[in-house]
């Protein structure tokens, strides 16, 4: 079996090898994407960790695939998710009716299949690499429209509600045995899964910075990461233009109609900075950090990831390497999806691209896979 031995994208090829799409890894050290054997069709990812991607098949099922061994492990379906009461054949193979919770409501949608990707699950991580012991991983997702959070131990037969109680919840990560799992006001709260009931072992409500650039409305969104980097625990601000001209410049939508001219601009939304924070537990509080020194951290639909330059010199120091995961937007308009991937140098605030791509629409969103091993752990 092969093994992950430098950062790497996967994404679907957007060619087509009778009738079906493959997987496609494009390695940032040799700059090329190499097509793989696994095929995938109207698939979404939703994580990858410890050298498996996480992927919702054509019926939104969950699987995991390793790439490279090309062995796939089934999870439970998504009847089994703690929200949803029943999915039916909707009018066509192209759509389900789909009855679930929301808000202590009972709702029912009639949802194509790449809406109900999106909705189903935002994220997921693993605990261990269910290749080096079968009978000890876990995973653990982000899910439904209110984001809880849920878990699979790899004998059961369906997903078990997390009890949080600081959702809805921005990013998952596990550490040292334990999953960290970040709420959008900010605090974090603990899980350890030794204990056989997954007790809550700790709620972390620190002081969370805002910045101008979220009190300009209609022009940004913002979105939020755990990293463990070097020991540290980092909280990533990400902030995406949500209209961007050719020049960089983000525009209201309002503006992009004209007396002469009714049809809207193409303004793609587009990543314009990040901040970085590290959380100081004595101060309980994020204090913003200047730079990063030598570690390059990936984030995006991925298990957050921080390595060191000095391991991966084809890796830029003190950058952030980012992909699309903006999945309330990624299917509004079929000229652009999925195209938000670039690098961020914290040192002038440019963003760069590293993977050249002919189109603003790329299906599904490609997701990072990083090497676990060389995250440092103290």
């Amino acid at each position: 079996m092969a093994d992950l031995k430098t950062p790497s994208m996967m994404l679907v090829s957007q060619e087509e090898y009778e009738d079906e799409r493959r997987l496609c890894c494009f390695n940032i050290q040799q700059k090329r994407a190499k097509n793989m054997s696994t095929k995938l069709q109207n698939s979404r990812f939703f994580g990858s960790s410890h050298g498996w991607v996480m992927v919702l098949d054509e019926r939104a099922d969950p699987y995991l695939l390793n790439p490279f061994s090309y062995a796939r492990i089934r999870l439970p379906p998504k009847e089994t998710f703690p929200h949803i009461l029943g999915v039916s054949k909707g009018y066509d193979n192209q759509h389900f009716i789909v009855d679930y919770w929301y808000e202590g409501l009972v709702v029912r949608r009639q949802l194509s299949i790449k809406e109900l990707q999106c909705g189903l699950v935002i994220k997921g991580v693993l605990s261990s690499d269910p290749s080096r012991n079968m009978n000890s991983y876990k995973v653990i997702v982000i899910y439904g429209y209110e984001s809880k959070l849920a878990f699979f131990n790899y004998r059961d037969s369906s997903w078990t509600d997390l009890d949080g109680n600081h959702g809805p919840y921005s990013d998952i990560m596990w550490h040292n045995n334990q999953l960290f799992a970040l709420s959008d006001k900010g605090s974090i709260e603990v899980w350890d899964f030794e204990n056989p009931r997954s007790m809550k072992t700790m709620v972390i409500q620190p002081f969370f910075p805002g910045k101008s650039w979220r009190s300009t409305e209609g022009l940004y969104s913002s979105r939020c990461y755990l990293v463990e980097s070097s020991g540290e625990l980092l909280l990533v601000v990400r902030y995406v233009g949500e209209f961007v001209g050719h020049d960089g410049v983000p525009v209201y939508e309002a503006d992009l109609l004209t007396d002469e001219d009714t049809h809207p601009l193409v303004c793609p939304y587009r990543t314009l900075q990040f901040h970085v924070y590290k959380l100081s537990f004595i101060k309980n509080k994020w204090v913003e950090v200047d730079g990063l020194e030598d570690r390059a951290l990936f984030v995006g639909g991925n298990h957050s990831m921080s390595i060191s330059a000095l391991d991966f010199p084809e890796c830029k120091k003190n950058s952030i390497y980012f992909t699309d995961d903006y999945l309330e937007r990624i299917n509004e308009d079929y000229l652009y999806g999925g195209h938000d991937l670039g690098v961020f140098s914290l040192e002038d605030s440019s963003v760069e691209p590293f993977y050249p791509c002919d189109s603003e629409r790329i299906e599904p969103p490609p997701i990072w896979l990083v090497p676990t091993p060389c995250v440092v752990i103290n």
